[in-house]
């Protein structure tokens, strides 16, 4: 069953009905698998879940299900419900990738992975992937490529330039395994095409009337094309590459090689008269576009061979990270989708074996799936394994689908309309398939969906997009004092630039949010009336450019803002802080760092105080006296400056032992950043401690690094400006929400106003990815061939269709009031030129309307906290809380120890002890682990198999020892061990016996973690309990030590009895249980 639930229609509510019916008809929670698009709307699925059983179980009827069940349930529905009640926590309800890492970690061994393997998160995969890229460079600077390869041509060319420039094809091809770089077809000889195309022009100028600048023009093109002269198909990367840097000429665009369009017609005229000019002005035109096709096809054809020899060299790059992850036992994201399908769809036993175990599928958002999360999805989902998954039988009942195509906003992380199409043409065409449309919107007000059903109606029910259907309003609330879907005009000069124009809209915007809050109110479900706050705005933006103006203007206002959209870490003055400690901490001698962390907001120090420190140090050898990190703290006469001083060289000397993470955080904690970030923002300082936070964070990647890497890159970072999320700011009532429209998705609030349609749209990559043909093309000299320039127009039509979604969405996002900013002066390729958004239907927003603001009054609370009060709640708390101590009895045990000291009785007159050499914790570790191994079939019981193993024992644990206390004799622990398993008294159990186990006890106060040698294990108890020992004639003491040991083993197992084996003695000691 697909689903096709609209903007608003509470799809979450609808999918957790559906469990908690498929639960009532007796379905077996732990074959439900629910997957979802984020983890938080999985945890919120599975508590809805919950939460609907509930009210089901006691004769409540949830709001998804009225009009559609009856209550009350039969009798075999409440049965049902009330068994599965406690076991909801069985229910798969994950994400996509999620749901892939249960499948490998349930078939490890088939997908060949590390049994210890970790998935890791994007920020760890990327700087692995770095560290990688940047070893694979060096290695190639340093003399791995030849002269004339690749990497030492762009080098030579570009040595700033290069990195980022392989750095971008690297990812591309990581992001896209299956994507070819098809070679050229140099057979056609371009070359000569475009030297043909040439000498027409030539010869058509030269046999009529000319024109003067055309032909300095056509010498230009002659000039050219003998640069370019030659068969190319099997030259190599750096004659190739030279072929890129062509000699200039007039017709060339700026920065660029490409050549500009032909429009001489005025020039043409004045020369030859009207029709001559026209008819000549229009020939040469023609001439010139023939002459610009070829030159393309020529130039594509030579970045065709450039890209397929640069990533054919980048191929290495691609198996070194692989290498590297298998050598780190850790997966990325794009890992588990691969090798999870890799399983179910090259592997008929375990699609089978997982069709079984999750019998049935819910797949919420599946708009958002890309193929290969499709493919995973319906494999599992079909009676057998198909050819394709588009071809796919699928079980009754197994699937049900819920998405809306008009919210496919995601094609930059793979997910297309396309594959959703497919897959409802799937389930429409499948015997029992059914395919739902569900229209009725929760969630907004009548006019709000009115002006969405208008905007939308034509524009996604045109070619490119999935068909729409009008939403349905539901809700009945008073009007607002004006129109519930409005515009913002934003008076600015028509040319004025981008930036102007986001200044104007965030002034204006700022000031709106600043009338409506405390002014306008709205209606709650029960009828009730609130004012509106602060946090019930959202900025909905398409992008994340200038952002920061947003939140500056709502400062101004005084209006707190909870920005999850901003990337201007690094303009940040939190990070400048942070970089002046970390350059500090990093390098002593780094006085500039040193001296702006001491001048700065971190510490506050004057020029004055800086030259009154300096001026009362010792000289140095070369008689200068120098303020820096190594100066001696007692020198120092400012008591702020020694203080601070004292403590950063403490950080100085934990920065060889911590991580860049670690002391990063330390730091922030030990010069009390947070409460001066705190004290300098005020009541808006959340961003701020978010921000540090944040850096904390960027620090993670560092850990073999180290903090001068971290250093230097922050300081590029703040250099160049770069983009980076700043911290996310939790949402509150007294915050505006910037966000993201792709953020957005899935939310809702109150008042929605959508910002940044100014920007433009995102320039083209010189690298691209065509998704048709699952190719990659690389645009040089920003010129696009005419093959590649078809697919692009391809592709730009595809993007603006999702602009048109992406909308939608917005539009879509509003409860009451729905704000468009109306900005006539926004650029063609601007997200507001998108598509028409009605704003001419609109009526101007009239918040004069409104009445004052009331400001909520602020309730001043008495502090009524004594020295005695805080006592009595300190003792309070610790009585209801009291620590849980674990007896470790293991930990007690010398055989397992790090005391190297010799805690043995021996006796010296014993034929057995006589023999024994270097008696210690060395000695008991070594025969614990043999018998270990023997048990388990690791080791063979042979003399020579067993002496070689203790041997490599012995040696692993003297490289981590010290000492020279004697050592034991290999010879005689392999003779002990084997010795120890032939005893007649433990023959009977041997086949039973398990080594190693873990136990484990809860008797309040007292709390057992243990581990038991070995036990022998009928079916699931446990009879017996063994406790290996290599004393030898242990005292009295040491014996009842023993023996209260294995007592508590026997207490916590329910064994009916337990032994101490003392090795070296050969005896067994019985013990019954307490």
């Amino acid at each position: 069953m697909l689903v096709e639930a609209a903007a608003g229609t509470g799809k979450t509510s609808l999918m957790a009905a559906r469990v908690a019916m498929m639960i009532a008809s007796g379905i077996d929670p732990s074959k439900i698998a629910a997957i979802t698009f984020t983890e938080p709307a999985a945890s919120e699925l599975e508590a809805r879940i919950r939460w609907t059983v509930e009210e089901l179980r006691h004769g409540r009827l949830p709001p998804a299900l009225a009009g559609i069940l009856s209550l009350p349930l039969g009798t075999a529905e409440r049965v049902h419900l009330d068994e599965a009640a406690p076991r909801i926590g069985e229910i798969t309800a994950t994400t996509i990738h999620g749901f892939c890492q249960g499948i490998l970690r349930s078939h490890g061994i088939d997908a060949g992975l590390d049994p210890g393997s970790r998935v890791v998160d994007a920020t760890i995969a990327d700087a692995l992937f770095d560290e990688v890229l940047e070893t694979w460079l060096k290695e190639m600077l340093a003399g791995g490529d030849e002269r004339e390869g690749p990497i030492a041509t762009l080098a030579k060319d570009d040595p700033l330039g290069v990195v980022e420039r392989v750095r971008e094809l690297a990812i591309l091809r990581r992001e896209h395994r299956s994507a070819t770089v098809p070679a050229p077809d140099f057979s056609t000889r371009p070359d000569r095409t475009f030297a043909d195309a040439v000498s027409a022009f030539s010869r058509w100028h030269a046999a009529g009337p000319g024109e003067t600048w055309t032909a300095d023009l056509i010498a230009d093109l002659e000039r050219l094309s003998a640069f370019f002269a030659g068969d190319h198909a099997n030259a190599g990367f750096s004659a190739l590459w030279r072929l890129t840097r062509p000699p200039r000429i007039s017709m060339m665009r700026q920065r660029s090689i490409d050549l500009l369009p032909y429009d001489r017609m005025r020039a043409w005229k004045q020369g030859l008269g009207e029709a001559d000019g026209h008819r000549r002005a229009e020939e040469a035109a023609e001439h010139f576009e023939k002459i610009r096709k070829a030159y393309r096809t020529l130039i594509g054809c030579i970045a065709q061979s450039l890209a397929h020899e640069l990533a054919a060299h980048l191929t290495g790059v691609i198996e070194a990270y692989d290498r590297r992850k298998r050598e780190a036992a850790v997966l990325d994201f794009d890992d588990l989708l691969r090798q999870a399908r890799a399983l179910v769809c090259e592997n008929p036993e375990i699609r089978a074996w997982l069709a079984g175990r999750y019998a049935y599928l819910l797949v919420d958002e599946f708009q958002d799936t890309d193929p290969v999360q499709a493919e995973i999805v319906f494999c599992i989902a079909a009676h057998s394994q198909p050819a394709t998954w588009s071809s796919a039988v699928l079980r009754p009942g197994a699937l049900f689908i819920v998405g809306d195509p008009k919210q496919a906003i995601y094609r930059f992380r793979g997910a297309d309309v396309e594959s959703y199409a497919l897959a409802k043409s799937v389930i429409a065409k499948a015997k029992n398939g059914c395919v739902l449309a569900i229209t009725a919107n929760f969630r907004s007000r009548p006019e709000v969906i009115a002006h969405v059903n208008h905007v939308f109606q034509d524009i996604l029910g045109k070619a490119g997009q999935p068909g729409f259907v009008p939403l349905a309003p539901t809700l009945a609330l008073p009007p607002l004092p004006f129109a519930a879907a409005a515009k913002l005009t934003i008076d600015v000069p028509r040319d004025a630039s981008a930036e102007e124009q986001r200044e104007a809209e965030a002034a204006a915007v700022a000031a709106l949010c600043a009338r409506l809050v405390g002014a306008l109110k709205l209606c709650r479900p029960d009828g009730t009336e609130r004012y509106l706050r602060a946090g019930d705005i959202a900025l909905l933006a398409p992008t994340h450019t200038d952002l920061w103006r947003y939140e500056r203007a709502l400062e101004a206002q005084r209006i707190a803002v909870a920005s999850q959209a901003g990337h201007a870490l690094f303009r940040r003055q939190e990070l400048q802080d942070i970089l002046v400690l970390v350059r500090a901490l990093a390098d002593p001698l780094d006085t500039l760092a040193f001296g702006a962390l001491m001048r700065g907001p971190i510490v506050g120090l004057r020029d004055e105080d800086l030259l009154d420190i300096t001026a009362a140090l010792s000289p140095d050898q070369d008689g200068r006296r120098r303020f820096q990190l190594r100066t001696a703290a007692d020198e120092v006469i400012n008591p702020l400056a020694k203080d601070v001083l004292l403590k950063l060289q403490a950080l100085h000397r934990l920065a060889a032992e911590l991580t860049p993470m670690q002391l990063v955080a330390f730091a922030i904690e030990r010069l009390n950043l947070r409460v001066i970030m705190a004290a300098r923002h005020g009541q808006r300082n959340a961003r701020a401690l978010a921000n540090l936070d944040a850096i904390v964070e960027l620090a993670r990647p560092y850990n073999v690094a180290g903090l001068r890497a971290f250093a230097l890159d922050l300081q590029r970072g703040w250099q160049s400006k770069h983009r980076h999320p700043e911290g996310r700011v939790d949402a509150s009532e007294d915050s505006v929400e910037i966000v993201t429209m792709h953020s957005a998705k899935g939310l809702e609030w109150p008042v929605v106003i959508t910002v940044n349609s100014s920007t433009r749209f995102k320039p083209q990559d010189q690298f691209v990815y065509r998704q048709s043909d699952d190719t990659i093309h690389w645009i040089v000299g920003g010129i696009e061939p005419p093959a590649l320039a078809a697919a692009r127009e391809e592709e730009e039509f595809r993007e603006a269709r999702q602009r048109e979604r992406l909308w939608y969405v917005a539009t879509t996002r509003a409860r009451y009031l729905l704000v468009i900013p109306d900005l006539p002066g926004a650029p063609s390729r601007s997200w507001s030129r998108v598509m028409d958004l009605g704003q001419k239907l609109l009526s101007e927003i009239r918040a004069d309307l409104l009445p004052e603001p009331v400001q909520s009054a602020s309730q001043s609370v008495g502090n009524n906290q004594t020295t005695t009060v805080f006592a009595a709640e300190g003792e309070r708390l610790a009585d209801a809380s009291p620590p849980i101590v674990w007896d470790r009895p293991s930990e007690r045990d010398a055989d397992r120890g790090a005391d190297l000291v010799d805690m043995f009785v021996v006796d010296a007159a014993s034929d057995v002890t006589a023999r024994i050499v270097g008696a210690g914790a060395f000695r008991g570790t070594i025969l614990h682990k043999l018998m270990e191994e023997l048990l388990t079939g690791e080791l063979v019981c042979l003399i020579d198999a067993a002496t070689r193993r203790a041997a490599e024992l012995l040696t692993q644990l003297q490289s981590t020892d010290g000492t020279d206390a004697e050592s034991p004799d290999p010879i005689e622990m392999a003779q002990t061990a084997l010795r120890t398993l032939a005893l007649p008294e433990l023959t009977p159990f041997l086949a039973q016996l398990v080594p190693e186990v873990s136990l484990w006890a809860a008797n309040p106060p007292r709390f057992l973690a243990g581990r038991a040698d070995a036990a022998a294990i009928e079916g699931e108890r446990i009879v017996l309990v063994i406790d290996w020992k290599s004393d030898v004639n242990p005292a009295a003491a040491a014996h009842s030590a023993h023996v209260a040991q294995l007592r508590d083993y026997l207490r916590v197992t329910g064994a009916e009895r337990g032994a101490i084996v003392y090795m070296s003695a050969a005896q067994v000691s019985w013990v019954e249980p307490p």
